[in-house]
């Protein structure tokens, strides 16, 4: 029988695998290349529900990050066209993926580096290399972005214009495909507001660390 915890997190399985096979029907049918993103959100989705034990998830880091996803795939009813600049969704996308990665890092660092994984210790090797963790999360989130920006690069060299993350276009920058400075412009942006999603990531993976005594 499964514990409440589970039974939390087979529910947002179900719940968001629906929502990404609606996404993915409604854009196959009006032919939308956003169809590739929810794919690989479908992807992402059933493989972090399988290995979710060993990321040490519980059911609320399972729901933030494929809330995650939900925000990046909203792009197929054109919200990646609202605001500009670090007030453009795009930029809204990129801050809270960053907030949720830094989050679901730090909080599987300094579970898996528990002095004894089977009891509650007052301290533990993050406690006591807290800098370090830091900039290690920081710097962990920074290259998935990176990666991130490198598929979008690959889809501006490669695939040419479209929607979504893998064609170039309002999926992936909001600007207009053929503005190059605007491009560079993006991709400056979006790696800022990666780095400043990540520390409010970890500073709310202290809050609740240190005032309620448990990890999410």
């Amino acid at each position: 029988m499964l514990s409440k915890g589970d039974a939390a997190k087979h529910t947002v399985f179900v719940l968001f695998l629906l929502v990404f096979i609606a996404l993915s029907i409604y854009n196959f049918v009006n032919r939308s290349q956003w169809l590739f993103d929810n794919l690989v959100a479908i992807a992402f989705l059933i493989f972090v529900f399988s290995i979710y034990r060993w990321l040490m998830l519980s059911w609320r880091t399972y729901l933030m990050f494929n809330l995650a996803l939900l925000t990046h795939n909203l792009g197929s009813f054109g919200f990646y066209e609202f605001g500009s600049g670090f007030f453009a969704y795009d930029a809204i996308v990129h801050l809270f993926g960053a907030m949720v990665a830094a989050y679901i890092i730090f909080n599987f660092a300094s579970r898996r580096l528990h002095v004894k994984r089977k009891r509650r210790v007052k301290r533990t090797v993050v406690d006591e290399h807290k800098v370090i963790f830091i900039f290690l999360v920081m710097a962990s989130v920074a290259m998935l972005g990176t990666i991130v920006e490198l598929i979008e690069f690959g889809g501006f060299m490669f695939l040419g214009p479209g929607e979504g993350m893998f064609f170039t276009g309002y999926g992936d920058s909001g600007y207009d495909a053929s503005d190059f400075r605007a491009q560079y412009v993006d991709t400056m942006e979006d790696i800022i507001v990666n780095i400043i999603g990540s520390m409010i990531g970890v500073l709310a993976f202290y809050i609740i660390r240190y005032r309620q005594r448990y990890l999410l």
